[in-house]
Protein backbone atom coordinates (compact mmCIF):
# COMPACT_ATOMS: atom_id res chain seq x y z
CA UNK A 1 0.00 0.00 0.00
CA UNK A 2 1.75 3.16 -0.50
CA UNK A 3 1.43 6.49 0.93
CA UNK A 4 -1.60 7.99 -1.14
CA UNK A 5 -3.42 4.50 -0.15
CA UNK A 6 -2.64 5.14 3.79
CA UNK A 7 -3.47 8.79 4.00
CA UNK A 8 -6.86 7.70 2.76
CA UNK A 9 -7.57 5.22 5.00
CA UNK A 10 -11.02 5.57 7.29
CA UNK A 11 -9.88 7.56 11.09
CA UNK A 12 -10.08 3.58 12.56
CA UNK A 13 -7.81 2.38 9.77
CA UNK A 14 -5.44 5.24 9.44
CA UNK A 15 -5.22 5.98 13.51
CA UNK A 16 -4.42 2.08 14.19
CA UNK A 17 -1.51 2.90 11.84
CA UNK A 18 -0.34 5.59 13.19
CA UNK A 19 0.17 3.95 16.65
CA UNK A 20 1.21 0.90 15.32
CA UNK A 21 3.72 2.45 13.15
CA UNK A 22 4.96 4.94 16.03
CA UNK A 23 5.49 2.48 18.04
CA UNK A 24 7.55 -0.14 16.32
CA UNK A 25 9.83 3.10 14.86
CA UNK A 26 10.18 4.85 18.48
CA UNK A 27 9.58 8.13 16.64
CA UNK A 28 6.71 10.30 15.53
CA UNK A 29 6.82 12.97 12.50
CA UNK A 30 5.89 16.63 12.53
CA UNK A 31 6.79 19.72 11.02
CA UNK A 32 9.03 22.50 12.37
CA UNK A 33 9.10 25.95 11.04
CA UNK A 34 12.18 26.79 13.16
CA UNK A 35 13.75 25.46 16.10
CA UNK A 36 11.20 24.31 18.84
CA UNK A 37 7.94 25.72 16.89
CA UNK A 38 5.95 23.54 14.64
CA UNK A 39 3.24 23.65 12.13
CA UNK A 40 -0.11 23.82 13.97
CA UNK A 41 -4.28 24.51 12.47
CA UNK A 42 -7.24 25.30 14.29
CA UNK A 43 -10.77 24.15 13.90
CA UNK A 44 -13.87 25.97 13.53
CA UNK A 45 -14.01 26.39 17.08
CA UNK A 46 -10.38 27.51 17.87
CA UNK A 47 -9.32 24.37 19.05
CA UNK A 48 -5.82 24.36 18.40
CA UNK A 49 -4.13 20.91 17.19
CA UNK A 50 -0.20 19.55 16.36
CA UNK A 51 -0.62 17.35 13.12
CA UNK A 52 1.39 14.24 13.79
CA UNK A 53 2.39 11.74 11.15
CA UNK A 54 3.93 8.44 12.10
CA UNK A 55 6.70 8.46 8.89
CA UNK A 56 8.90 11.45 7.20
CA UNK A 57 7.15 10.94 3.90
CA UNK A 58 3.64 11.64 5.18
CA UNK A 59 4.98 15.17 6.87
CA UNK A 60 6.67 16.15 3.85
CA UNK A 61 3.80 15.61 1.85
CA UNK A 62 2.01 18.40 4.07
CA UNK A 63 5.16 21.15 3.77
CA UNK A 64 3.01 22.67 1.10
CA UNK A 65 0.33 26.26 1.21
CA UNK A 66 0.54 27.60 4.83
CA UNK A 67 3.36 25.22 5.37
CA UNK A 68 5.37 25.92 2.56
CA UNK A 69 9.20 26.11 3.75
CA UNK A 70 8.61 23.92 7.27
CA UNK A 71 10.41 20.90 7.48
CA UNK A 72 9.70 17.51 8.64
CA UNK A 73 10.99 16.59 12.25
CA UNK A 74 11.45 13.43 13.70
CA UNK A 75 10.99 13.09 17.64
CA UNK A 76 11.89 10.12 19.62
CA UNK A 77 8.98 8.52 21.43
CA UNK A 78 10.17 9.06 24.04
CA UNK A 79 10.63 13.08 24.26
CA UNK A 80 7.10 13.20 22.42
CA UNK A 81 5.34 11.22 25.27
CA UNK A 82 7.03 13.79 27.73
CA UNK A 83 5.74 16.58 26.24
CA UNK A 84 2.10 15.73 26.23
CA UNK A 85 1.68 16.72 29.84
CA UNK A 86 2.83 20.61 28.87
CA UNK A 87 0.42 19.89 25.76
CA UNK A 88 -2.66 19.21 27.81
CA UNK A 89 -2.36 22.40 30.16
CA UNK A 90 -2.27 24.50 27.08
CA UNK A 91 -5.18 22.97 25.80
CA UNK A 92 -3.62 22.03 22.08
CA UNK A 93 -4.95 18.53 21.20
CA UNK A 94 -3.17 16.60 18.57
CA UNK A 95 -4.60 16.50 15.35
CA UNK A 96 -3.60 12.32 14.26
CA UNK A 97 -2.36 11.46 10.50
CA UNK A 98 -4.35 14.21 8.52
CA UNK A 99 -5.95 12.55 5.60
CA UNK A 100 -4.71 13.91 2.09
CA UNK A 101 -7.92 16.73 2.59
CA UNK A 102 -6.19 17.62 6.34
CA UNK A 103 -8.79 16.27 8.34
CA UNK A 104 -7.24 14.82 11.53
CA UNK A 105 -8.02 12.54 14.21
CA UNK A 106 -8.57 14.69 17.15
CA UNK A 107 -7.41 13.25 20.38
CA UNK A 108 -6.64 14.90 24.21
CA UNK A 109 -2.40 14.39 24.39
CA UNK A 110 -3.21 12.75 27.80
CA UNK A 111 -5.24 9.95 25.96
CA UNK A 112 -2.56 10.28 22.94
CA UNK A 113 -0.06 9.24 25.66
CA UNK A 114 -1.87 6.55 27.17
CA UNK A 115 -2.93 4.32 24.07
CA UNK A 116 0.60 4.81 22.71
CA UNK A 117 1.86 3.37 26.11
CA UNK A 118 -0.76 0.94 26.51
CA UNK A 119 -0.32 -0.27 22.46
CA UNK A 120 3.51 -0.57 22.90
CA UNK A 121 3.13 -3.15 26.19
CA UNK A 122 0.85 -5.34 24.04
CA UNK A 123 4.06 -5.00 21.11
CA UNK A 124 6.79 -6.27 23.73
Amino acid sequence: MNTEDISNLPDKERYEYLIKHVNKQKEIWLLQAQDGLYAMFEDDNGQQYIPVWPEKEFADSYAIGDWDGYESERMGLHEFLDWMQELQNDQIMIGAFPNSIMQAIPIEPLSFKKQLIQANIKLE
